[in-house]
């Protein structure tokens, strides 16, 4: 246990010490630090390469609410010069704030997905002339050589190439897919799921926000009628209406991390690998059957891939089972005394 205390402009920490008096007198167990010192160790603690530079978390409530908390504080524009709130906005240190609080379905808020906003240094393609490669293989090696040159510049920093927040979809039991910006704080989008599908399930984008090979393109989202539906992020059009799951719905779905293909699974026990680019079923993966004449069918509760792609795992009833890829082996399959839920 470590006991500190402040005295003056000094900052005391001991190992297994009751009270600030004891910690003076073990003088060659104590150290001591200046304030300043103690603000120089929380800045390159925040600033760490191992830790997140910002931090955004987005929850959905029963009646229809979404809220949003962040670590970066959103400003209006109008506001800036504003005496008062610049009073209010006293540099605190780095903690979650109440970004925003709106309501957004006539209903439960079903799913939620973030998306990376797009940056210069994200890839888009837009031909594959040999003109367009050859332009983009000189940008990767400019890149690299300037990655060389500042080297021992940038250590001890963080990357100025920080992820930021870019669309927030949400899916409601109204059967809307609402668009935010999260940039801008504002709506950009609002549709209805195609008729007769259902309500939303779960979404996703594609590819994810955690890849960071290329921007969000498209947008996957999984229906009680059991169809899944692609649709294009730049008009919102759909693009491919997916039939293989039975009429329980799409529990839960995930986006390889190229986005060129996606698992999803549902309540007819059914994990299914979709192929995103041809827009049709590439594999069906069945889960045994449970109950006394084993007819009652699992529910796939979630599904997640690896950050390389090369695994996935997903959970039912009380098993967690990861597999691997491309020999189709498991790699972990264990029986949990309860069930699992995520």
């Amino acid at each position: 246990n470590i006991q500190c205390a402040c005295d003056d402009d000094d900052f005391y920490c001991n190992n297994n010490v009751t009270s600030p008096a004891a910690t003076k007198k073990e003088e060659p167990s104590i150290t001591v630090l200046s304030r300043q010192t103690s603000a120089t160790m929380a800045k390159q603690t925040i600033t760490d390469p191992r830790f997140p530079q910002r931090l955004v978390i987005v929850a959905g409530t029963y009646d229809g609410v979404l809220a949003g908390w962040d670590t970066v504080e959103h400003v209006r524009e109008q506001d800036k010069n504003d005496i008062e709130l610049k009073l209010l906005r006293r540099n605190d240190g780095t903690h979650l704030k109440l970004s925003f609080a709106m309501a957004a379905h006539e209903g439960s808020v079903r799913c939620l997905d973030i998306s990376t906003a797009t940056s210069p240094s994200m890839p888009v393609k837009h031909g594959d002339s040999s003109e367009e490669k050859n332009t983009e293989k000189n940008k990767k090696r400019k890149r690299v050589d300037e990655s060389k040159n500042n080297e021992d510049d940038k250590v001890g920093e963080h990357s100025d190439e920080t992820p930021e927040p870019g669309s927030l979809l949400s899916g409601g039991f109204d059967e809307t897919i609402n668009v935010f910006n999260l940039q801008k704080h504002n709506q950009t989008g609002e549709l209805k799921t195609p008729n007769d599908l259902g309500s939303p399930l779960c979404c996703s984008f594609a590819p994810p926000s955690s890849s960071s090979t290329s921007p969000s393109t498209h947008a996957l989202v999984g229906l009680t009628s059991g169809k899944v539906v692609l649709y294009k992020k730049r008009d919102w059009s759909v693009q491919h209406v997916l039939s293989g799951h039975d009429d329980g719905g799409v529990q839960c779905l995930a986006v390889h991390p190229t986005g060129r293909m996606a698992l999803t699974g549902g309540r007819d026990g059914k994990i299914i690998l979709w192929d995103l680019m041809k827009g049709r079923l590439a594999f069906v993966h069945k889960l045994p059957s449970r109950g006394k004449g084993k007819g009652r069918k699992e529910t796939v509760n979630h599904i997640i891939w690896s950050d390389d792609g090369n695994r996935y795992a997903f959970c039912y009833g009380t098993k967690i089972t990861a597999r691997d890829v491309t020999s189709g082996e498991d790699l972990l399959d264990v029986d949990l005394p309860g069930r699992v839920n995520q």
